[in-house]
């Protein structure tokens, strides 16, 4: 099953990667709670273009209400696939760049924790290994290194899915598996720094969620736990927050690795563990899922994994029709880790193209 991310009418060329300005804690710019690092490769721009009818290939029966752990979310905003699998409909995202946090799709590989995690957000703890001088650090004290607020986007690697000519399996995602979001929390280098440096040798990053296992299941086949080059430590962050509020247990709270420009999966949830290796994971969800094939071919550790996303977009309104006239079309367009350099747009099912 290939995941590489589908587009429609559009023509997008990218820029020079860009990069995410962090700050340190004495940084007078912090004085200011409001001030924002925006991480323009993932914040992505509005545009549109016409949908000429695409609709997906599936789509499941929808249960008709949120399970506990998501109930505060928009239930009329989103389209619920299964306890697990929530995604924003096509016309709630809304025109802003900034996704409000009840309409956010959710994508969980495992069930969420109980909701008790949260209570005390500051009391969670992270193993940081793979350093000169590893140590288990409190939320607390994340929160007295450093910190950040960088907006970027937040996407499933299977987003689009149901518009796959070959009916791929999985959760049959539109186009609502994706949202932007403003992460706070505190730049992933000065934990590192902090602790002396990666050890020599480490290539990649390793995080580890802390959802519970069940019992006679060998961990490795079933486990959340990610690594990604190690040059992601650039803009990687650990955060608390989400769209300024505390970061929910339904999205990963109390503490998440984020990895801006990456497909949402490598954006561990619950963090527990985080590694400096040399070697990937043998986790089942690194070794043989998220990789890019062809259709058919099983997954192995031999072939590309999903890190950095690909350029995406879909128009947002009008839907299937609109006014006599001139119409105003809204669109989403974001380019990864890079940014986008322009956004053309078809009217005509792509004979011609105009910038946005």
């Amino acid at each position: 099953q290939s995941h590489r991310p589908t587009t429609t009418l559009k023509r997008r060329r990218i820029m020079k990667q860009e990069t995410a300005l962090m700050r340190g804690p004495n940084d007078p710019g912090l004085q200011n709670p409001t001030r924002r690092t925006l991480l323009l490769g993932s914040a992505g721009a509005m545009a549109a273009v016409s949908v000429l009818g695409f609709t997906p290939l599936a789509k499941a029966e929808e249960p008709k209400s949120l399970p506990d752990y998501a109930a505060w979310k928009e239930r009329n905003a989103l389209i619920v696939h299964s306890t697990n699998t929530m995604e924003t409909q096509r016309g709630a995202i809304g025109n802003g760049v900034i996704t409000a946090s009840d309409r956010l799709f959710v994508r969980n590989n495992l069930p969420a924790p109980p909701a008790s995690v949260t209570d005390n957000p500051d009391v969670w703890e992270v193993r940081i290994e793979g350093v000169k001088n590893p140590r288990t650090l409190t939320v607390g004290e994340l929160k007295a290194m450093g910190i950040t607020t960088v907006a970027s986007v937040l996407q499933c690697s299977g987003n689009g899915r149901a518009f796959f000519p070959h009916g791929a399996s999985g959760t049959q995602w539109s186009v609502g598996a994706a949202g932007c979001v403003m992460w706070t929390g505190v730049p992933l280098a000065d934990v590192v720094e902090a602790l002396g440096g990666p050890v020599d040798g480490a290539r990649y990053i390793t995080a580890t969620g802390g959802e519970s296992l069940p019992d006679g299941i060998d961990p490795k086949t079933i486990m959340v736990e990610r690594s990604v080059p190690t040059k992601a430590l650039e803009t990687a962050l650990l955060a608390w927050e989400m769209n300024d509020e505390p970061l929910t247990h339904t999205h990963g709270g109390p503490l998440r690795m984020v990895v801006p420009g990456y497909y949402g999966v490598n954006n561990v949830k619950y963090v527990k563990n985080l590694a400096f290796t040399e070697n990937q994971t043998d986790a089942k969800i690194q070794a043989s899922g998220y990789r890019v094939r062809d259709v058919g071919v099983k997954g192995s550790p031999d072939q590309p994994s999903m890190w950095e996303m690909n350029v995406k977009s879909w128009v947002t309104a009008p839907l299937e029709s609109g006014r006599t006239g001139r119409n105003m079309i809204y669109g989403v367009a974001f380019g990864g880790t890079v940014a986008l350099e322009k956004v053309d747009v078809s009217v005509d099912g792509g004979k011609t193209w105009k910038q946005a």
